[in-house]
């Protein structure tokens, strides 16, 4: 194949393919062009080329393998994410065999580099004297305070993604009975998450304070420029927080807390707080669906 067909091919994944034909949502695209940008970059290095001048014969099973140790080596990237490199690697060539048959045999090679198994361990998670000096360190008397204290109230809620929380907008919520907020989650699923009246009130404040509207479509957490808030700005919030709360509750210094930290809390809190059954989670663990992610159960106090 010569560099035009190759550049071609890669074309039409990303533009028939993925976004026509599969009908991918942005994000997982935009995963799908890293990975592809990472092999090119690694290719063109090993075999000293311009990304430009690359063929398919550059891209063997042997680079693959070895970028993907350059992953884990160079790169310092986890076990899953070198997995989710070569997930969309496999899918280029997956559709490279179907559009182009004569090159099915260097497609196979590709798609035989396994992925690595990894060990799964027990999910970090706050304890709940965590959780409550988190929020006592809140100034709500300020806009960012509030803000802070509303998001924070929704993931400890709602046990959502960090993507799903900073996407939402101030009409996805139900301000009347029952109180709920709608999601969008991964895979383009919609959801409903009920929320307490005290995750409910804190928003309600925010809003108020940003003379904001209920029914008004615009983004639910915005930054201090008035734009919606990024995934990477509310880690930077959680990070912030976590620091001050960590002067009364010194145990958050052991702990790397992130959004995905608070959102592997709640079904300890809901073993904790309500008694279910240690089965009915491993139950919903194994089917793999959200149904954990929204009890219907009090907050803690």
């Amino acid at each position: 194949m010569t560099k035009a067909n190759l550049a071609f091919s890669i074309r039409g994944f990303f533009e028939q393919h993925l976004v026509s034909q599969r009908g991918l949502s942005g994000h997982t695209v935009l995963a799908y062009r890293d990975a592809m940008k990472l092999l090119l970059e690694f290719t063109s290095r090993r075999h000293r080329k311009t990304c430009t001048n690359l063929t398919l014969e550059d891209l063997t099973a042997d680079t693959v393998r070895r970028f993907l140790d350059h992953l884990e080596q160079v790169r310092h990237n986890s076990v899953p994410t070198r997995n989710v490199r070569l997930a969309a690697i496999h899918s280029f060539f997956q559709y490279l065999a179907t559009v182009d048959p004569r090159h099915l045999l260097h497609c196979q090679s590709i798609l035989a580099v396994p992925f690595k198994r990894r060990a799964h361990r027990i999910p970090e998670y706050l304890e709940r004297s965590e959780i409550q000096s988190l929020f006592a360190q809140i100034d709500c008397q300020t806009l960012l305070g509030q803000r802070d204290d509303a998001l924070l109230r929704l993931l400890y809620n709602t046990g959502m993604r960090a993507q799903e929380l900073v996407d939402l907008d101030a009409n996805y919520l139900r301000f009347s009975r029952p109180y709920s907020v709608r999601i969008y989650g991964k895979g383009r699923k919609e959801r409903t998450c009920p929320l307490w009246k005290e995750t409910l009130n804190a928003v309600r404040m925010y809003l108020e304070r940003r003379s904001v509207r209920p029914t008004d479509a615009v983004p639910l957490f915005v930054n201090v420029e008035g734009n919606r808030l990024s995934r990477f700005g509310l880690r930077y919030i959680i990070a912030h927080r976590v620091a001050a709360a960590a002067k009364s509750s010194p145990t958050l210094l052991t702990r790397n807390v992130t959004p995905h930290t608070i959102r592997h809390y709640l079904p300890f809190r809901t073993m904790s707080c309500t008694g279910t059954p240690a089965q009915y989670l491993r139950h919903i663990a194994r089917s793999r669906t959200d149904i954990v992610l929204t009890p219907s159960i009090s907050p803690c106090r």
